[in-house]
């Protein structure tokens, strides 16, 4: 059965991807503890609460979630989460899955992690990373 994505899931969604870009990890924590299963949506918020868990210094629990992302999300995307692994496997020291994290990240440098942008049909999910 495949779950659907509510609106209500997809405010909570936006609303914490807006607070990371307000480096309030910890709000966009409390609209990701309030989701369901986020449908064709839930890599993106796998990524999402990865990233907060991270810049909230809780790299241990980023880690499963970033783990999830990084093969749920479409390959144009992925390297934002082995990035984010990359950071979370180093501060708990696993230099070598950092360094294995890095290597599947590539050598894509990106200023921006991607985001959800919310369109006239509907939501998706921005992959383009700026240089």
């Amino acid at each position: 059965m495949r779950s659907q994505l509510t609106g209500r899931t997809l405010r909570r969604l936006l609303a914490a991807d807006g607070y990371l870009e307000f480096n309030l990890p910890g709000r966009a924590i409390t609209e990701l503890q309030k989701t369901g299963e986020a449908g064709p949506l839930e890599g993106p918020r796998q990524l999402l609460w990865g990233i907060a868990l991270n810049q909230n210094s809780q790299p241990e629990a980023a880690i499963k979630h970033l783990e999830k992302a990084a093969r749920l999300l479409p390959p144009s995307a992925r390297c934002c989460a082995w990035k984010e692994l990359e950071s979370a496997y180093l501060q708990v020291g696993s230099h070598d899955l950092a360094e294995l994290a890095s290597k599947l990240a590539g050598n894509t440098e990106f200023d921006q992690r991607p985001v959800l942008q919310q369109t006239s049909t509907g939501v998706e999910f921005s992959a383009a990373l700026q240089r």
